[in-house]
């Protein structure tokens, strides 16, 4: 993920620090601090009601996902718990900023979890496609690479570009250093969601090798739309196999915007006229919102309802 706004707006404080133009008022209802003072974290007032919503989305689809995993025995699905959980904890904590707005303990912990929550669901959907790929496919490969090779190989790829984002989101988030320093951090940042792009775009050009693959045995008789031929299920009715894929390309669409939005935020630097850094709702609308669809969309068709009966799951 990327750093988020009020990461660079305290880069903007240190560079107003470092010319001698900030001043040091009192601060003000629940701790808030005007653009150019010195110690100013936020460049707007936060909307408590807005925290509070999306702490209730969050941990709603959180508790259907738990509740998911144990109807469908996915016992993977604790990933993408930890996404929902991470993304509830940010929000919890920004809700504790709106009435400590001059906290940065609260700011650094919802920046860190808001900002990299989206790499777990990044991770789930990679784990995903290996299972896909062991349940349909007669030899339990694609493009010559094995399904639980497929797992591992972007998961690894996936815990690299979370290292890379959390060094980078450490550093925009220290007090007292210069702004070359914050910059480093976004930089960095910036190269980390790079990367899970380049991850997310090489994972969605295989997902969609493996649709064109289960149409072609679909075609041939090998597999119906409901599931492979002749394979015994679970007591819960399986749906299309086409669903998850559908919702799969949604969630990797959401992600993307996702990245998108940050890297064009961060493009512009530490610079107060840019309207994303005095403006919350970007946040919530290219943020906050794409990541609960993903989420509430893998409620929806969740893989354990088309993943279904003993060749669902890796021995």
């Amino acid at each position: 993920m990327s750093t988020t706004t009020t990461s660079i707006a305290s880069a903007t404080s240190a560079l107003a620090s470092s010319t001698q133009t900030c001043t040091n008022p009192k601060p003000g209802k629940n701790g808030y601090l005007p653009p150019e003072a010195c110690d100013s974290i936020l460049l707007y007032v936060p909307s408590l009601t807005a925290a509070v919503l999306f702490c209730v989305l969050y941990g709603l689809t959180l508790i259907c996902h738990g509740v998911q995993a144990y109807l469908y025995k996915k016992r993977y699905a604790w990933v993408i718990m930890m996404g929902a959980t991470w993304e509830l904890l940010a929000f919890i904590f920004r809700a504790l900023l709106t009435r400590q707005q001059n906290n940065s303990n609260w700011d650094t912990v919802y920046t860190i979890m808001f900002l990299l929550a989206p790499l777990w669901i990044n991770a789930f959907l990679y784990m995903t496609l290996g299972r896909l790929i062991y349940f349909f496919t007669p030899d339990q490969q694609l493009a010559g690479i094995t399904a639980r090779r497929y797992g591992r190989l972007f998961v690894w790829l996936d815990i690299f570009a979370f290292l890379v984002q959390l060094g980078g989101a450490a550093i925009t988030t220290e007090t007292g250093v210069p702004t070359s320093r914050i910059m480093l951090g976004v930089h960095i940042y910036m190269g980390g969601i790079g990367l899970q792009e380049l991850f997310v775009l090489i994972f969605t050009g295989l997902v969609i090798h493996l649709h064109r693959k289960l149409i072609h045995y679909e075609q041939a008789g090998i597999l119906s739309p409901g599931g492979v031929v002749g394979m015994s299920m679970s007591r819960h009715k399986p749906l299309p196999w086409r669903w998850l894929f559908y919702v799969m390309y949604s969630a990797l669409g959401m992600i993307t915007i996702r990245i998108i939005f940050r890297l064009c935020q961060y493009a512009q630097g530490t610079d107060p006229n840019n309207p994303v850094l005095t403006h919350e709702a970007y946040e919530y609308v290219f943020d906050a919102v794409p990541m609960f669809i993903a989420l509430a969309l893998l409620n929806v068709v969740h893989p354990g309802r088309v993943l279904q009966g003993p060749e669902s799951e890796f021995p």
